[in-house]
């Protein structure tokens, strides 16, 4: 069952829920049903339902999902559209995901997610496999006792009940009231932020804090606002310049092929607009990748270097092979949707490339962090750190790829000591 928490909240929360370029909140809420396939592998599925949004949000997002497991290792992911650009508001909209049940897999984890602040509502789910209908527990939401379905991530500020107000078919629905999110003010902070013309586009920063210069670079399809957790306390004791890389949250993207090694030139170009000889950078996800590329191309901009997940190739070498099956099977889901973020789906099949031997150009000290049930196999992160002149390792224990927001008070503390050791 840990695995399968800790696969949910990596569905949901770090590589390919985000396929928009909007940001999230926290990690988002799970709700579903776990149906033994043993008997089923290999066979066609469809997961259909209904969905009602009430969001003033736009980076909410929410979807139906169908995880693969074998036994509690993940092992396949399909997801319906989840963008709220994708939905009509204040209306019902028909949600449906389809694919094929792994070879492997003996259960799948059936379901929907949420994301952001609003109101989604739920009614009249339906799962066919072989063109046959399965049994889902109180699929219509009919009965007000919801135990035949597990929640996970639920915060205190989300109610989660039957309700009458809006209803598909029948006299009850499932309402996620998550109204009451807060939403951060980072990524969209008017007094902090600027705009920089970086290498034919236009990229967003924010800066906070006094001290020596500290640059956070996010993942795949995510924001500023990934660091919510982070800024205000490395803010305390350096000058932290966030940034929304090319296409990413409010800064714009040209047409050239997306690359780690153009992302780590936009950054070089923005520190040399900004007028910094070198700087501190702590890297997520794709943001290490990029880290370590400009370590590499540019050791003289890199005083010291924090990576979180992050991978030298985009293969069963570096990421665990469902990973790659899922994003592949989100680009069939994203035809016709948003084409940068098929953009950046494609890139994470093809990057990034980096010779383990390279890493030896870097100078700088780098700490190279992962978390213990991270979608970057462990071996992987170990070669990272071992082949740098100077590379540390910490993993985070009971953590995932989302390290930094599950754990954000022992992922900050590793990474003020590392900034602050001489």
């Amino acid at each position: 069952m840990r695995s399968l928490i800790n696969a949910l909240f990596y569905c949901c929360a770090a590589l390919f829920i985000s396929m928009t370029a909007s940001a999230r909140q926290q990690p988002p809420g799970t709700f579903f049903q776990r149906i033994d396939v043993t008997a089923l592998q290999g066979a066609s599925f469809t997961l259909e339902g209904w969905m009602y949004p009430d969001s003033d949000d736009p980076a909410a997002e929410t979807a139906l999902m169908v995880l693969n497991f074998n036994n509690d290792s993940q092992s396949g992911t399909a997801l319906s559209k989840r963008s709220m650009r994708d939905f009509k508001p204040r209306e019902w909209n028909r949600l449906i995901v389809s694919g094929k049940i792994d070879a492997r897999a003996t259960s799948i984890a059936v379901g929907g997610y949420y994301s952001g602040r609003g109101k989604f509502v739920y009614d009249d789910l339906k799962l066919v496999i072989k063109k046959q209908e399965i049994t889902l527990d109180n699929k219509d939401f009919e009965a007000s006792d919801l135990s035949s379905w597990k929640f996970f991530n639920q915060p205190a500020s989300v109610k989660i009940a039957t309700a009458e107000q809006q209803v598909h078919g029948g006299k009850q629905a499932l309402m996620v009231d998550a109204s009451g999110v807060l939403l951060t003010s980072y990524g969209r902070n008017e007094k902090a932020g600027h705009y920089a013309n970086i290498n034919g586009s236009r990229i967003y920063y924010e800066e906070y804090g006094e001290g020596a210069p500290l640059l956070l670079l996010h993942g795949a399809l995510e924001s500023i606002v990934s660091f919510e957790h982070q800024i205000p306390v490395l803010a305390k004791s350096y000058h932290v310049i966030a940034v929304d890389t090319r296409g990413h949250g409010k800064s714009t993207a040209d047409t050239s092929r997306l690359t780690y090694d153009l992302y780590a030139e936009d950054m070089y170009t923005l520190l040399h607009e900004l007028k910094l000889d070198s700087v501190n950078v702590l890297g997520w996800s794709d943001g290490g990748n990029t880290g370590l590329i400009l370590a590499m191309r540019h050791p003289e901009k890199v005083r010291k270097l924090v990576t979180m997940g992050a991978n030298l190739s985009a293969d069963t070498n570096a990421v665990y092979g469902w990973v790659l099956d899922t994003v592949r099977n989100q680009i069939k889901t994203l035809q016709g949707g948003d084409p940068f973020a098929i953009r950046v789906k494609l890139s994470l099949l093809e990057e990034p490339n980096i010779n383990p031997e390279d890493l030896k150009a870097i100078k700088c000290p780098v700490l190279i962090t992962a978390g213990e049930y991270d979608v970057i196999k462990e071996a992987h992160t170990r070669l990272i750190a071992g082949t740098i002149p100077h590379g540390q390792l910490k993993i985070f224990k009971g953590a995932s790829h989302d390290a930094p927001r599950e754990v954000p008070d022992a992922f900050n503390r590793s990474v003020e000591v590392f900034l602050h050791e001489r």
